[in-house]
């Protein structure tokens, strides 16, 4: 017989120690039951009052015992229940010999031991104890059988048939025991189930970049996601939020309406608290939004009305589950999957551009050699220039394109500085007074510098074209605002962008000149990306210039 069949569960431990006290209350029960011996009372129930009280004591001690040794001796299940099993048909057995045997009644407390060892053992230790019961049970019918006087001839036959109700007994309880103990373990293991899935959906929920609300029929916030939270304006710690009530209201009418589940509707949400004013003046992100109410995120301005996206979903429960999505941001990435697809479609037309525009450029430098005539030459050199301009699209268009892996190098801003400086005005043919440098911070910059270079070029480009003749009007300046804040500051003397122009600034082929191709500050704001940094336009405020900034991601410091 093995003691450990199989694995013992919290409750059989739990339903140990309630079989111990009880264990202890019969046992004190039955040392009480000496005062009532007829010594004392005329009754003279006991047979052997010595027996039956040595008996009693001793099995009040060893309940006590096996009360208290439950925990110590917890790894150990079932030689414990052993233990006390055989005790209590023991002491049961002399018991009922000192008393007045089997037609005493003292049979049924030995089948109740018999019972209650059953519900917490193995099938083959219930078979075990019932067996032991029967022996112990005939051994004492015999010894009283053969110390009668003839009148005990009745008492195997009763020891036999409380035997065979100990097996019977012991068996049906086992069974029963055994099946209460699989159903546990199936409803323990199907709840542990459920409670991972539920972690599970509730870290996707979690995450999920669209709200998520749960509304009861009473109208009452079962449970709303961070991102609910943060369209709705609602605390971490309240269900509110100024747009509840627009929620509530909606939620209403859809219901009475019919509560067609997968129904969308456009809602208004009313405008979010406006934090407190900075002194600083508002500036455009690289997406062309305000930053003065708005995150890079894209999220809507503070104080502005937010325009979202309802989608009921009914469930069997009577709740109501309702998706809310950021319009904002579902047209911002519709603008970016458009503008990719663009990118796409511009590269493959430009590289089949490429081809035939050399071809022209050649034929146009010959016969370039054989014109005399002044008026001709005129439109030669129109042909060039157009070309030229053609092939800066070409070029600026693959460029986005191709878009390679960036390095990430550790740039000495000072000595970098000063040597694009230089070459930059030797190539463009510009004084070299005219652009400024300041370097505030020895921190250096982790990024590519071929892409850095890039960006230079074409944000210095374009503060010489806006920006007066005299010296330092278009300054360059590397500083830090922060503890974790770098930024790259390239600004001018010029009249800066205008609202309009702000807000389109970043497009692709958007361009005020008429040779220019658009193409430059969005490449600039690509190539910002790709190596974690972002890129904005601070407008005039105040006696300081407008200035496109680019600032590193948080780890860009050395």
């Amino acid at each position: 017989m093995r003691a450990e069949a199989e694995p013992v569960s919290e409750s059989q431990w739990l339903s140990l120690r309630w079989m111990a006290a009880s264990r202890l209350a019969v046992a004190l029960a039955l040392t009480l039951l000496l005062s009532l011996d007829g010594a004392r009372t005329g009754v003279g129930w006991l047979g052997n009052p010595t027996l039956f009280g040595w008996a009693a004591g001793l099995y009040l001690a060893a309940a006590f015992v096996f009360l208290v040794a439950i925990g110590p001796l917890k790894p150990r299940f079932h030689p414990q229940l052993a233990v006390h099993a055989l005790t209590d048909l023991l002491a049961l057995v002399v018991m009922l010999h000192a008393a007045s045997g089997l037609r005493g009644g003292f049979g049924v407390l030995v089948v109740a031991a018999v019972t209650a060892a059953s519900v917490l053992s193995t099938r083959l230790m219930a078979a075990f104890f019932a067996a032991s019961a029967s022996l112990l049970l005939l051994g004492e019918a015999a010894l009283s059988w053969l110390r009668s006087d003839g009148s005990g001839a009745g008492l195997p036959m009763m020891a036999g048939l409380t035997g065979a109700a100990c097996f019977v007994t012991a068996m049906l309880v086992n069974w029963l025991a055994t099946q209460l103990r699989r159903q546990e373990e199936i409803s323990r293991a199907r709840g542990e189930d459920l409670r991972n899935q539920l972690a599970v959906t509730q870290r996707v929920v979690a995450e999920l970049e669209q709200g998520v609300l749960v509304i009861a029929p009473d109208g009452r916030i079962r449970a709303m996601n961070p991102a609910a939270r943060e369209l709705l304006g609602a605390g971490a710690e309240d269900t509110g939020g100024a747009g509840m009530a627009a929620v509530a209201r909606a939620c209403v009418q859809w219901r009475e309406a019919g509560a067609r589940p997968g129904e969308q509707r456009e809602l208004l949400l009313p405008p979010r608290e406006a934090p407190a004013a900075r002194p600083a003046a508002p500036s455009v992100d690289e997406a062309g939004g305000s930053m003065g109410g708005a995150t890079a995120g894209g999220e809507a301005p503070r104080g502005a009305p937010l325009r979202v996206m309802l989608r009921f979903v009914a469930t069997p429960g009577g709740d109501s589950v309702l998706m809310l999505e950021d319009l904002r941001r579902a047209e911002e990435r519709a603008q970016q999957l458009k503008l990719a697809s663009m990118g796409r479609l511009s590269a493959s037309i430009a590289h089949e551009i490429r081809n035939p525009l050399g071809a022209i450029r050649h034929a146009n430098a010959l016969l370039a050699e054989r014109l005399d005539d002044p008026a001709q030459a005129r439109l030669s050199k129109i042909i060039e220039d157009n070309t030229l301009r053609i092939d800066r699209v070409v070029t600026d268009v693959l460029s986005v394109s191709r878009r390679e892996r960036p390095g990430d190098e550790t740039i000495e801003m000072a000595p970098f500085l000063s040597a694009f400086a230089e070459e930059f005005a030797a190539q463009a043919g510009v004084p070299r007074e005219r652009i400024a440098l300041a370097v505030d911070t020895p921190r250096p910059m982790r990024f590519d510098a071929n892409h850095l270079r890039q960006i230079l070029v074409n944000l210095v480009g374009n503060a010489l074209r806006y920006a007066s003749a005299r010296p330092s009007s278009v300054r360059v300046s590397w500083r830090e605002r922060g503890p974790h804040r770098l930024e790259l500051r390239v600004s001018d003397d010029g009249p800066g962008l205008s609202p309009e122009m702000q807000q389109q600034a970043f497009e692709p082929f958007f361009t005020t000149e008429a040779r220019g191709t658009g193409l430059g500050l969005y490449l600039t704001r690509e190539l910002c990306v790709a190596n974690g940094a972002s890129i904005r336009y601070e407008p005039p405020f105040g006696p300081r210039p407008g200035a496109f900034v680019v600032e590193p991601r948080a780890d860009a410091a050395a």
